[in-house]
């Protein structure tokens, strides 16, 4: 399944691209087969990722700490599901 994300990150891109390493390093490598990450610039960036567990993902992005994470460092996104366009 692919997801996508879009938005801000107040502390900086460096900020989210080190998160995405250290997550990816951990449980969430498992399920996660790759993604890319774009510094849009201001603060902005977005994220495609392939993910192969969706109730882990939401598992991961509900718990507590994530949520605290987003609120220490500003982050200010909307994610989406996306799928193929075939013909």
């Amino acid at each position: 399944m692919n997801i996508f994300f879009h938005g801000t990150i107040a502390a900086g891109f460096n900020a989210i691209k080190g998160k995405l390493e250290k997550d990816m390093a951990g449980p969430m490598g498992q399920w996660i087969t790759e993604y890319r990450l774009a510094d849009l610039g201001n603060n902005e960036v977005m994220c495609a990722m392939n993910c192969k567990d969706m109730e882990a993902l939401g598992a991961f992005m509900s718990d507590p700490a994530e949520m605290q994470w987003d609120e220490d460092n500003g982050a200010v996104y909307k994610a989406y599901i996306m799928s193929e366009m075939t013909e």
